[in-house]
């Protein structure tokens, strides 16, 4: 065998020995000890590099591109998988099907990117061939970043590795369509880009430069195809996908199908959040902010990338949120934006990248967390043993090892302590430099001992079925098979939404297989309650209940199993497992709403409730507030006539006898009418009710948003009228 064979039967060997190595330590990493996206995307990577490399060295040996070569890639990419094969069938599989699809998705399009990027190096680059060849692949992988930053997308889709998803928080992802055109486009120009090479070495060299510059060409005019193929979104995607606009002088708002009252809501909203950052942060944005508000989380995620998660960014100085869920993050996302006034390089945030600089400083400046203040819902997992190291959570990547609520939580709270004992400018230095001690003149392991003691003594929230409702959940990193488990879930439901119960059945069936799962048990009780089989999904739930104890899903299941023995006609044991939800006390929207039941089941109206549809729901909860009020049903009504839409002034009818406010449960209907009618218009009605909503103060949780709800009603009254006066004019000009 001539040595110039010798040599690359050896590269190829080395390069075997090198992926076994890397995928033994892969798949004991989070993620990616399954058959997966996470295993194929990471392989790709590997695989695009190592062939690619490889290639050149056929081809430096001047050594023919043949069939024996084509097989040792294709030996090289099986690799990978069989490793992961075998790996799964001594743990778990979650999907065969998905996780080949995936990989032969991703993995082959990306050998074929590297072996042709190296075939089209080694033609034309002969001195430092590899060296061009990475330059090559870096630019290659560096496209997706001037994507995210200039685009307002968080996902992307690159030769290398297939597709990004773009949010840890998204956990559902499978194979489809749009990736698959993707890769065979990929294929297709890069096997053309080898074929004509190898093939056509004479007309490639006569016609290099135009042969080069059609390449070129071909690229930058699928960069700009892309979005319409849907593999990028741009701003003018985005402008066409919301339409409409509210516009003052610091903020501009686009949406689509909102009624237009709700979007003047919300964009007063965020003026009144300006002032509040304004005043907190000390510092302006120095450009006008742009509020993308997605009709829905599944719009949302088809265009920008990130369902369930609102984002900012702060170089570009807006911010993406749904519908559905601005109430709770639009603050947050909003002091992102201010935050790049003090952050650091080109995409304004914290020094090093450091998640929990990134998301503490806004998390603490918000305050609010579930309607209690950052600090006691804090306190209330440090005092159940729920507890984050505040030196571990500063460095690396350990703010996404907790599940999201518990760094965030610390985050913000931390962050609120440091801005009370060295005040907002020495922490916005923090923020920008990341040098702890050079900033504070004090060192973290003794703030973090004061912080912890100040956790400590804090005893507003004590109830340990509380710590387990919101902390004990596990992070994406560390559930089975997540990916899988979410996607079946959707399409699973659906499919129960289609009344398609049989196969509903078996996919939930299915799901449990992998994991028991709380919202496949929930599904497959909701199929036995449409067969009126309440006693089959009864024991069902019973069974499992054991399983979800420490975590929120235990009372959840508890509440589920008392409606199912209420639709049995088994009153007493419904009324056993409300009371018992009531005394743990897991939830307030929980213990309101078995308060509620158990006032429903005393006037023998509970059964037509659960049964009936909203309207009969809305109907059923005015008739229990006839004669007087049942604060603890209010918040579940007011629920009610958002999703039905009656009219404000009807509504208004049915609040017109005296609230008295002498515990905590008036105070918090009190507090939630008032938010109702501020996002109704009904300024002064809404300070009104902010102002009852705070005549009880002993013991409340809720005291500080109820506080914060009356100076933003305060705000309302005064100045809201100014900023529709402002919006007017700019659509006049």
């Amino acid at each position: 065998m001539p040595k110039k064979y010798f040599d690359l039967n050896k590269s190829v060997i080395i390069s075997a020995a090198v992926l076994l190595i890397a995928n033994l330590l892969i798949i004991q990493l989070p993620l990616f000890g399954t058959l997966g996206y996470e295993f194929a995307a990471i392989n790709a990577l590997f695989l695009s590099v190592i062939c690619g490399l490889l290639t050149i060295s056929y081809q430096k040996k001047n050594v023919n591109v043949t069939k024996s070569f084509v097989l040792s890639l294709l030996s090289l990419s099986l690799i990978p998988l069989f490793i992961s094969i075998i790996y799964s069938f001594i743990t778990l599989f979650c999907s065969f099907y998905d996780g080949l699809l995936f990989y032969v998705l991703i993995v082959f399009p990306a050998i074929t990117a590297g072996t042709g990027s190296a075939i089209l190096i080694s033609h034309y680059i002969k001195r430092f061939t590899r060296t061009s060849f990475v330059i090559l692949i870096f630019i290659i992988a560096l496209i997706p970043f001037f994507e995210i930053y200039f685009n307002p997308q968080v996902y992307f889709y690159s030769p290398l590795i297939g597709y990004f998803p773009g949010n840890i928080y998204d956990e559902g992802l499978s194979p489809d369509w749009k990736l698959f055109f993707h890769q065979l486009i990929i294929i297709l120009f890069f096997s053309l880009i080898a074929f004509m090479i190898l093939k056509q070495k004479k007309i490639i060299t006569s016609y290099k430069y135009y042969f080069v510059s059609a390449i070129i060409f071909i690229v930058i005019l699928f960069q700009f195809a892309s979005s319409y193929l849907e593999f990028t979104s741009t701003f003018s995607t985005l402008n066409a996908e919301l339409p409409k606009q509210i516009e003052t002088n610091r903020i501009c708002l686009h949406y689509d199908k909102l009624e237009k009252s709700e979007a003047e809501f919300i964009a007063i909203s965020s003026e009144y959040y300006f002032d509040e950052l304004k005043n907190s942060l000390k510092v302006e944005p120095s450009k006008k902010i742009n509020i993308y508000l997605f009709n829905d989380r599944e719009q949302k995620k088809n265009i920008f990338g990130a369902g369930n998660a609102d984002v900012a960014k702060p170089w570009q100085y807006t911010v993406y949120i749904s519908a559905d869920s601005w109430q709770s993050t639009l603050k947050h996302e909003l002091a992102h934006i201010f935050s790049a006034e003090f952050g650091n390089g080109v995409f304004k945030l914290a020094a090093g990248f450091n998640p929990a600089i990134i998301e503490g400083l806004p998390e603490s400046i918000d305050g609010i967390y579930d309607e209690f203040n950052i600090d006691d819902i804090t306190a209330l997992a440090f005092n159940n043993n729920f507890k984050i190291d505040i030196q571990s959570l500063y460095s690396g990547l350990n703010f996404f090892k907790s599940n999201s609520v518990l760094s965030y939580t610390y985050s913000g709270s931390f962050f609120k302590y440091l801005i009370r004992k060295y005040g907002i400018e020495k922490v916005k230095l923090f923020y920008s430099s990341g040098e702890y001690e050079d900033v504070f003149k004090s060192n973290l392991r003794t703030d973090k001992v004061e912080f912890e003691n100040i956790l400590r003594s804090d005893s507003s929230l004590i109830n340990s079925s509380a710590a387990d409702y919101y902390f004990g959940r596990l992070s994406i990193i560390q559930k089975v098979c997540p990916r899988f488990i979410s996607d079946r879930l959707s399409s699973t439901w659906n499919e129960l939404d289609d009344a398609k119960l049989d196969i509903a059945e078996k996919l939930f069936l299915e799901i449990n297989d992998k994991a028991i799962n709380y919202s496949a048990l929930i599904g497959l009780s909701e199929i036995y309650l449409i067969q009126k089989k309440q006693l089959k999904g009864i024991r069902l739930l019973k069974s499992e209940l054991k399983y979800f104890e420490k975590t929120p899903y235990y009372y959840n299941l508890k509440f589920r199993i008392a409606d199912l023995y209420a639709m049995n006609n088994d009153i007493d044991s419904a009324k056993h497992n409300y009371e018992d939800i009531i005394k743990a006390k897991p939830h307030y929207a929980l213990e309101f709403l078995s308060y509620t039941r158990l006032s429903l089941l005393s006037i023998d109206r509970l059964k037509d409730y659960i049964e009936g549809d909203d309207s009969t729901k809305y109907k059923t909860l005015l008739e229990l507030n006839s004669n007087e009020y049942n604060y603890n049903s209010i918040p579940v009504l007011l629920n009610l006539i958002e999703e039905l839409k009656i009219d404000y002034h009807t509504v208004l009818q049915s609040f017109n006898r005296t609230f008295i406010v002498s515990n905590i449960e008036s105070s918090f209907a009190a507090y939630q009418l008032s938010k109702f009618m501020l996002k109704n218009g009904d300024y002064s009605n809404a300070r009104k009710y902010s102002a009852l909503s705070l005549r009880h103060k002993e013991k409340n949780p809720f005291i500080y948003a109820m506080n914060e709800n009356f100076r933003k009603a305060n705000w309302f009254y005064k100045d809201a009228d100014k900023i529709l006066l402002i919006n007017k004019s700019q659509n006049s000009e």
